[in-house]
């Protein structure tokens, strides 16, 4: 029975050890961002936030086309429904966007402008 209790006790010694040990060593591994690192994340949020507003300035145009041929006249009824529905599709495609670069121009604020 003594020699249970001895043994019980070096094993936790030696498994808190090892915990220790590794806890310590995994916060010497947290890996720091250069400067570089960090200036190639902002260089990658501008050019995503650029493709975002390219984006949306061909949804307006398409946008622009559609409701000019609405107002023409010529579309059929059938026509001038899908028309509309497409319209609708990419107004709401159009405010998902406009969201996503909302955010993403907060993180840029928050992360890049020191």
């Amino acid at each position: 029975m003594a020699k249970r209790r001895v043994v019980t006790a070096i094993v936790a010694v030696v498994l808190g050890s090892l915990t220790l040990t590794g806890a310590a060593l995994a916060d010497e591994r947290q890996p720091q961002r250069s400067p570089r690192d960090h200036r190639a994340f902002c260089e990658r949020l501008e050019e995503t936030a650029q493709e975002l507003r390219a984006k949306i300035g061909h949804i307006q145009a398409v946008q622009e086309r559609i409701r000019q041929k609405i107002a023409s006249g010529e579309l059929t009824p059938e026509q001038e429904a899908r028309a509309k529905q497409a319209l609708r599709k990419l107004e709401a495609l159009q405010e998902e966007l406009e969201e996503r670069l909302e955010r993403l121009l907060e993180i840029y604020g928050e992360k890049c402008q020191r």
